[in-house]
């Protein structure tokens, strides 16, 4: 019995692989590109370009801002109902998603809540909300309202 003890034993000794050091690796950082290097035009509801320094912390320009972010919302029910909740003016941008029945409302710099020195923000920061829908053209027009409506109260205006 002895015997069979002392292989058991040696048999629960667990193996140990030493592997070679790996040489370190780099840790990758987000790059991202100046406002002037990209040539994105940001438009606001009214058609007209607007500039991206009020939009983006330090007027940088996240990396893959427009493959993330879609195109301006052209579908004037849509713009109709925004229009009625954000002014025109104030130049709130509506985009959407160019894949998914995903819309972002893109706040100014100037009425953030969540963006600045204050908060710690890290270049090319910005503040958007974003509102889903199930499917491809299921916009339904009173719950857009409702959703657009509780975006407003993350809005800080200072000019009113």
């Amino acid at each position: 019995m002895d015997n069979i003890e002392k292989k058991v034993e040696e048999v629960k000794e667990p193996v140990v692989v030493k592997k070679a050091a790996a040489a370190p690796k780099a840790v990758a950082t987000p790059k991202v590109a100046a406002v002037k290097e990209k040539g994105v035009t940001l438009k606001n509801t009214s058609g007209k370009e607007v500039s991206t320094s009020a939009y983006f912390y330090k007027g940088i320009l996240p990396s893959g801002f427009e493959g993330t972010c879609g195109n301006p919302v052209e579908r004037e029910d849509l713009l109709s109902v925004f229009n009625k909740v954000f002014k025109p003016e104030d130049n709130i941008l509506f985009y959407k998603q160019a894949d998914k029945e995903v819309y972002l409302v893109i706040i100014p710099l100037k009425y953030s809540d969540s963006v600045g020195d204050e908060h710690d923000s890290v270049d090319g920061d910005f503040q958007k909300h974003a509102i889903s829908f199930l499917t491809e053209g299921s916009v339904n027009l009173d719950s857009l309202r409702q959703k657009l409506d509780r975006i407003k109260k993350f809005v800080k205006y200072t000019d009113r």
